[in-house]
């Protein structure tokens, strides 16, 4: 009997065909196995019925950890004249074809266990950074193209020497056929060069002297390491100056928190605390960054995570993290990405070198080519009613390029999304998936513009698409990405249609909760900026919807921001526009002084010129709808500015970001409950009476009332109302599923008290959460895709 077997999913790049191979040993079987240009594979095979029916037992049921099948044909009718005489089994030559729905690799995985064993005591592999096997080790940064091959990756400039080829050729053997395996006579290498260009270590006295660069770390040295899929950079955490001087130099970054690497649990619990489950997430295959409590008493410096109370910590995932950490003194390093601020991240040797001369004493390169540059993912665990509950807050290493399902039963059109301007991703609609690109960042320079379509173009020419039916992009006119999707549609003459930003995230909700296409839910959209139809900024939304459309059913009051981007890096001034709502400019000054803490604001040069334009734009209504705002982000900002937490916004989300650190150093304390006021508007939409939440603080606080518990109070009141305004609409609208999103999701407080409500609220209500789409703008392009999608149809 004969019998052929297509297989799409994640079958490449796994060790998937060695799988496939002693499996038709272990049953008799003989035919072949190969790679297909879709990243499928397809399996021929002959023999008898009862061992073709236990193959595929085997196939389906004891298929390698990481391979998942999405689609699994057999064809027992099938014949292959061409192979009739099959005499054995074998790995045959990969193929070009494709199929209509595509199969993807897997992400780049971290180094194995059994890998870092041998770095210990292999003579050909002892700390060799290379070393990996069918198990781990890079894939999607080093593949240039499809089927996945050797040739087919930049490990074609590495051609094995005879010891690796007889691994890469014995069945038994666990790097039977694992493309980027190598050794220290055949793989790449490590250089390293002082700051002057001049080297310190050649690729032929590296190896015996692997630890110097972890000694010139331990002596305070900066240096930059380049990895997998781009570079770090990298010092000590135990003491301040060569953390400040990075902090410095990265200029736009101001107090953005810094992420550290550990050897391992142990190591982490000298100065964070880490349960069994965050150490699981972090020597998981993602091997991502974490956000961790810091200890009481923490001992590294101050200027990792400022007035933070946690910090970011990811787990060794390539072999040179393993060979630094054979010999660092101190429990983490940091890792920072090796980029100035808003640019990609760094890959080719001489960008590295001419880059970062001026902050780092050091560069640790390898001759490899990283093909795709992919930055570390991050993760947060939030807790609700005890049990943790994961949030992506970056998709991108461990991650990408597995594809997110899409509800859609039946075949629909292949679209690109360009997202939003800020954490920009791009993604791309094939069949019922969407393959998002890694993470991208900031849209404000034509360099991550570029990366965006470069990652994009990558992405279509893997998933070999040829035809492209629609584009999307966000409402907002003066997004880079929506100029871009414009340019491109224009060019190709194909439809470019826009959504309203937080339409978006109501899309993205509904793909991650698995909600039916037709289904409607409410989804609570909290952020700092999004363009409304209105002409206003949103972002503290109440939408009812689905893929076909949403209609804005409740939402924060509008407040002032007055100079509009400048406030929110200046926020005291939507405070100052707040205050002069209900008092003189006299007053506001005599309230000011009277709180030392808020004294700076009255000494700024232009503080009288401030107070006075503002209070007569208030007077005459002159401010226009881009500075008025039903932003979430900008109330906390206000809150964290009046209570005295920050002064000025020096990275994104920073005001609210301190808040919530702030808030928490009081969360073991009495908290008095704030209600906030809410009412139905002139257009049938729920307005809470944010300025009514305002104005209590500012009462409390001038009465004397503890500070980190107005803060604490003020993010319980705000979840709370929210989550009582979304519950009145469910059941006015008789609508089950309710859920948030937005990056207001990433603070701990709002997003716990949100969902505690919906759930003790009872059976009619069910509570829908993100889970492998990030809840800030990462998932804005993949909320696009089936709106793009829903309108071609």
């Amino acid at each position: 009997m004969y019998c052929q077997i297509l297989i799409n999913g994640v079958v490449q790049g796994i060790g998937f065909r060695p799988f496939v191979y002693n499996l038709a040993l272990k049953h008799n079987l003989v035919g072949f196995v190969l790679n297909r240009g879709d990243a499928g594979v397809e399996i021929q095979i002959k023999g008898s019925e009862a061992q073709i029916q236990a193959f595929i037992y085997d196939l389906q049921n004891k298929k390698p950890t990481l391979a998942r099948y999405e689609n699994f044909q057999p064809n027992f009718k099938f014949k292959n004249v061409s192979e009739t005489k099959f005499d054995r089994f074998r790995i045959a030559q990969s193929s070009l074809l494709r199929g209509n729905e595509g199969s993807y690799i897997p992400p780049d995985l971290p180094i194995c266990e059994k890998c870092i064993n041998e770095m210990g005591f292999d003579p050909r592999r002892r700390n060799y950074a290379f070393t990996s096997c069918v198990d781990c080790g890079p894939r999607y940064s080093v593949i240039t193209s499809l089927p996945y091959d050797r040739p087919r990756t930049v490990m074609e400039e590495f051609p094995l020497c005879s010891r690796c080829l007889e691994e890469y050729t014995t069945p038994s053997d666990r790097r039977f056929h694992a493309q980027t395996t190598c050794c220290w006579d055949c793989g790449p290498k490590y250089r390293l060069y002082d700051n002057k260009g001049n080297l310190v270590l050649s690729p032929d006295n590296f190896k015996g002297n692997e630890d110097l660069p972890s000694k010139l770390l331990n002596e305070n040295s900066i240096i930059a390491i380049k990895g997998i899929g781009g570079t770090h950079i990298a010092c000590r955490t135990m003491i301040d100056e060569p953390i400040i001087k990075i902090r410095n130099w990265k200029g736009a970054r101001g107090d953005k928190p810094f992420a550290v690497m550990a050897k391992n649990q142990e190591s982490v619990q000298k100065f964070a605390y880490c349960s069994e489950i965050e150490n699981e997430y972090l020597s998981s295959h993602i091997r991502p960054i974490l956000l961790l409590t810091k200890q009481e008493k923490f001992p590294l410096s101050r200027y990792i995570s400022p007035d933070l109370h946690n910090i970011g910590v990811l787990f060794p995932y390539a072999g040179i993290h393993v060979t630094l950490f054979e010999w660092i003194t101190d429990p983490a390093l940091v890792m920072t990405s090796g980029n100035p601020s808003n640019m990609p991240i760094l890959i080719k040797n001489s960008q590295i070198r001419s880059n970062l001369s001026e902050i780092v004493d050091y560069y640790l390169l390898h001759d490899r080519k990283i093909y795709q540059r992919i930055d570390d993912s991050v993760l947060r665990l939030h807790e609700i009613n005890k049990r943790p509950h994961p949030l992506i807050i970056r998709r991108s290493r461990g991650y990408v390029p597995e594809p997110i399902s899409l509800p859609w039963k039946d075949s629909v059109s292949t679209v690109i999304a360009l997202g939003a301007e800020m954490h920009s991703v791009g993604a791309i609609g094939i069949g019922s998936r969407v393959f998002a690109t890694q993470h991208i960042g900031h849209l404000s320079t034509l360099e991550n513009i570029d990366f965006l379509k470069s990652s994009l173009k990558h992405m279509k020419s893997l998933l070999g698409i040829d035809r492209v039916e629609g584009f999307g992009g966000d409402l907002h006119p003066e997004f880079s990405s929506t100029k871009l999707g414009q340019e491109w549609a224009d060019r190709y003459n194909i439809p470019f249609y826009q959504f309203q930003h937080h339409f978006s995230h109501l899309s993205a909700l509904a793909i991650d909760a698995r909600v039916n296409p037709e289904e409607t839910i409410l989804c609570a959209a909290l952020d700092g900026t999004g363009y409304g139809t209105d002409g206003t900024i949103w972002g503290g939304e109440i939408l009812m919807g689905n893929f076909s459309g949403y209609e804005r059913v409740g939402h924060l009051e509008v407040l002032a921001i007055p100079g509009g981007d400048l406030a929110i890096n200046q926020p005291h001034r939507a405070l100052l526009a707040f205050l002069l709502s209900f008092m003189t400019p006299e007053e506001v000054t005599q309230s000011i002084l009277s709180l030392p803490w808020l004294n700076w604001i009255t000494e700024l040069d232009n503080y009288s010129i401030l107070l006075k334009t503002i209070e007569n734009q208030s007077r005459n209504r002159d401010l226009t709808t881009h500075n008025l705002t039903s932003s979430c982000g900008r109330v906390l900002d206000i809150l964290s500015v009046m209570l005295g937490v920050t002064k000025f916004r020096s990275y994104e989300g920073e005001p609210a970001i301190k808040l919530e650190s702030y808030a928490l150093r009081k969360k073991n304390e009495s908290i008095p409950t704030i209600q906030i006021p809410y009412s139905e508007n002139n257009k049938g939409s729920i307005e809470i009476k944010t300025k009514m939440l305002i104005s209590k603080i500012w009462e409390e606080m001038q009465s004397g009332v503890n500070r980190n518990i107005l803060a604490l109070a003020s993010e319980k009141a705000l979840a709370n109302t929210i989550a009582e305004v979304t519950l009145l609409l469910a059941e006015k609208h008789g609508i089950s599923k309710i859920g948030m999103s937005g990056g207001v999701c990433y603070n701990q407080t709002i997003y716990s008290e949100f969902y505690h409500k919906i759930i003790n609220a009872g059976k009619n209500f069910t509570p829908i959460f993100h889970k492998q789409i990030p809840c800030g703008d990462g998932c804005i392009s993949i909320g696009q895709v089936p709106l793009i999608q829903a309108k071609l149809r």
